[in-house]
C-alpha cells in the first residue's frame, strides 16, 4: 500500500521545483523575445540608414563626370585668357583714342592756331 503522507511530502518538494523550473524557463523566453525584437527594430534602422546612404551615393556625380567638369574647366579657363588678352587690347585701343581726342581738344581749344 502506498504511503500518502510521503507522496504528499515528496509533492510538496517537487511541485515548487517543477515550477521555478517553468518560471526561469518562460522568464529567459520572455527576455529572449524581447531582445530579439529590440534587434530587429535595430536591423531596420540600419536598413533604412543604408537605403538612404546608397541613395545619396547613387545620385553623387561618378568619375567620367568629374573628368568630364574638370575638362570643362580648362576649357573654360583658356576662354578667360583670350577674353584677358581682347580686353588689354582694347584697353590700349581706348587710350590711343583718349589721347588722339584729348589732342583735338586742345587744337580746338587753341583755336586751330599753329
Amino acid at each position: 500500500m502506498m504511503d500518502w503522507d510521503l507522496f504528499w511530502k515528496g509533492l510538496g518538494v517537487i511541485f515548487p521545483m517543477l515550477v521555478a523550473l517553468y518560471t526561469f524557463v518562460a522568464t529567459r523566453r520572455k527576455d529572449l523575445d524581447k531582445k530579439l525584437e529590440a534587434g530587429h527594430e535595430r536591423m531596420d534602422r540600419h536598413e533604412a540608414r543604408i537605403s538612404r546612404l546608397e541613395q545619396a551615393v547613387q545620385n553623387m556625380p561618378g568619375k567620367d563626370d568629374m573628368h568630364a567638369l574638370q575638362l570643362e574647366l580648362v576649357r573654360q579657363t583658356g576662354s578667360m585668357e583670350k577674353m584677358a588678352a581682347v580686353m588689354e587690347g582694347n584697353a590700349m585701343i581706348t587710350a590711343r583714342l583718349e589721347a588722339i581726342v584729348s589732342r583735338h581738344e586742345q587744337h580746338l581749344l587753341d583755336g586751330g592756331k599753329k
